[in-house]
């Protein structure tokens, strides 16, 4: 059963991602979510909290995906590429529905808030880490076929986010999903650059 809760932290996602975190005001969230401005704080203090909100539920949404693809029969290889392919579906849906790349709401709002609300840094952070596990584990597969250097996977984890990250980047800049998965053929290389 979807709460109201989960409406608002819904609604915020689909605007925050639209726009930006300053273009969306909560009289505009609570329309669009069809609550008043006393629900929306009874369930969030504030919109920086229903923003951290909405990083957890799509940080996790994400992760699943990365976990599926990490415990799949596919061979590590395909895994590593697979990665790559959950932020262009998500992005070719979202431009299928609104006419244009949406990026991903970790980065968007790493971009414009991370350096300045404490609440949604320490929420970024918390999605990266999420995401950072499922992607270990592809590595750890990856160096027990011997496809890959024996890196720190924890590092080389931060370098395949990186680069999903760059490609989300492009993604929005240029208004193609396409760019998303440009940079999934190099990432062995630049995760073997990392052997000592």
């Amino acid at each position: 059963m979807t709460t109201t809760r989960d409406i608002l932290i819904d609604t915020a996602t689909e605007l925050f991602l639209g726009r930006n975190f300053g273009a969306v005001g909560t009289t505009e969230l609570c329309k669009s979510a069809g609550v008043n401005k006393g629900t929306l704080y009874h369930y969030f203090p504030s919109k920086s909290d229903l923003l951290a909100a909405a990083i957890e539920r799509y940080a996790t949404s994400f992760g699943q995906a990365f976990r599926d693809i990490a415990d799949s029969d596919a061979a590590p290889e395909e895994k590593l590429r697979q990665l790559f392919d959950v932020p262009a579906r998500a992005n070719r849906d979202w431009k299928a529905r609104h006419g244009f790349a949406q990026g991903c709401l970790v980065g968007n709002m790493s971009l414009e808030l991370g350096a300045v609300d404490i609440p949604v840094r320490e929420a970024i952070k918390h999605a990266l880490t999420t995401w950072k596990a499922p992607v270990r584990d592809i590595l750890h597969q990856l160096i027990e076929t011997g496809s890959l250097a024996r890196i720190d996977c924890g590092k080389g984890a931060d370098v395949v986010i990186g680069l999903i990250q760059g490609g989300l980047l492009l993604a929005k800049a240029q208004n193609d999903p396409s760019h998303i998965t440009l940079l999934a053929p190099g990432a062995l290389s630049h995760l073997n650059s990392l052997n000592p």
